[in-house]
């Protein structure tokens, strides 16, 4: 990239890594919309929530100001991306006491078993997401790579989880969603890095804060990967989720249970 193309992305990335009304709105109903889905084992519904879902900007965003050692640029992406989770978090909570239900679906039990492909995806996600930015001709294809990435599914299922008190879905949903926080942003610091990008080589604070960071980066991702590599044999060996109950609808119960009472 050259120096031109490096301000355009620059410029192109800005106004979305900031907190505004418009983020934490979109945020809040991506959110809602995921945790709906996730509630009504509906698969398509959860598809639209990772399109609505703005997320993905600031993480691309942290992971350019990494790169160019921009510590302004970095901070706020990762200011707007914990306001993003928190705002988020807060819904899915909310949805989750207003739509009790009795059993957890399988799209919100798959979510609490993250492996090794998750963070391959989230990675490879990134990298896309990053590229897409940082050629015009390709912003069409960032759908598609923010359904890839499935930001709000997993944040959506720690808030229901929570209100249902099942700690061990919640703790594995939050993994995943670290997971993919992390993955997004190094894949994204690396496609940057590999078409120019670079801080100013003659300030030196830049430079060794942008080496603190990339370290921390780098650390964060051997843990997730070492843990999910311990992860993925034990899922592999149990095999696809199944729920342990089929629910059945009201009718189907009242007439076995009539019969039972009757006989």
């Amino acid at each position: 990239m050259g120096p031109t193309e490096r301000i355009n992305l620059f410029d192109r990335l800005q106004p979305g890594v900031g907190i505004n009304t418009d983020f934490l709105i979109m945020m809040g109903l991506s959110t809602s919309i995921a945790a709906l889905g996730l509630l009504s084992n509906s698969t398509a519904v959860v598809i639209g929530a990772m399109v609505v879902a703005p997320l993905m900007t600031p993480l691309i965003g942290a992971g350019f100001g990494l790169v160019q050692g921009n510590s302004r640029l970095f901070g706020k992406s990762m200011k707007t991306m914990v306001m993003g989770v928190l705002t988020g978090l807060l819904f899915a909570v909310v949805i989750g006491l207003l739509v009790p239900t009795d059993y957890l679906t399988i799209e919100l039990i798959t979510r609490s078993k993250p492996d090794l492909l998750d963070f391959a995806v989230a990675f490879l996600s990134g990298v896309a997401a990053a590229y897409a930015f940082a050629r015009p001709g390709l912003a069409g294809t960032l759908a598609g790579v923010a359904i890839a990435a499935a930001l709000v599914p997993p944040l959506a299922t720690v808030g229901i989880a929570l209100t249902r008190g099942v700690s061990y879905v919640a703790i594995g949903a939050a993994i995943l969603h670290v997971t993919n926080l992390v993955a997004i942003t190094l894949g994204a610091a690396l496609i940057f890095y590999l078409l120019g990008v670079h801080g100013t080589r003659d300030q030196i604070a830049p430079i060794a804060w942008t080496r603190r960071a990339t370290i921390l980066l780098v650390l964060a991702s051997l843990c997730l990967v070492s843990f999910l590599g311990y992860k993925t044999p034990l899922k592999n060996i149990r095999g696809q989720i199944r729920p342990r109950v089929f629910p059945v609808s009201n009718v189907v119960f009242q007439t076995v249970k009539d019969r039972i009472d009757k006989e």
